[in-house]
């Protein structure tokens, strides 16, 4: 088992309790995506907030609603224990899942990063939602 197989087995196979949950969308019993989440990981999102780590749906099931139905899941398993304020990064050229986070009611809250890909960088935006 490779250490990303590792963690991904320990992040989901983890309690809610932990403060880390993920959810994952299926089909025909096929996982067609998923969602991970936790504390936030930036000093300026003030408790109670949290942060969706990743959320990823395979391009087959895009306008199918799983991308949606897993924000939403996030997004009320946080309401249900208080969190006002959720955050998540995008890439900034990421026009789609731009459009996407902003039509569920996110909105870029002007922070800005550049993400290390080892060969190259990239600018990513941070989103925020009130809940």
């Amino acid at each position: 088992m490779t250490a990303r197989e590792a963690a991904w087995q320990s992040m989901l196979g983890s309690d809610e309790e932990e403060g880390a949950p993920a959810w994952i969308a299926e089909r025909d019993r096929r996982g067609i995506g998923f969602v991970a989440s936790g504390p936030p990981r930036d000093e300026d999102v003030l408790l109670p907030g949290a942060e969706i780590y990743a959320i990823y749906v395979f391009p087959d099931a895009w306008r199918s609603g799983a991308g949606r139905a897993l924000l939403t899941t996030a997004a009320d398993h946080w309401r249900g224990r208080g969190v006002t304020t959720l955050v998540l990064w995008v890439l900034e050229a990421n026009v789609a899942g731009r459009a996407f986070y902003e039509a569920m009611g996110w909105s870029a809250d002007g922070r800005r990063q550049e993400i290390d890909f080892g060969a190259f960088s990239a600018p990513e935006v941070r989103y925020r939602l009130r809940v």
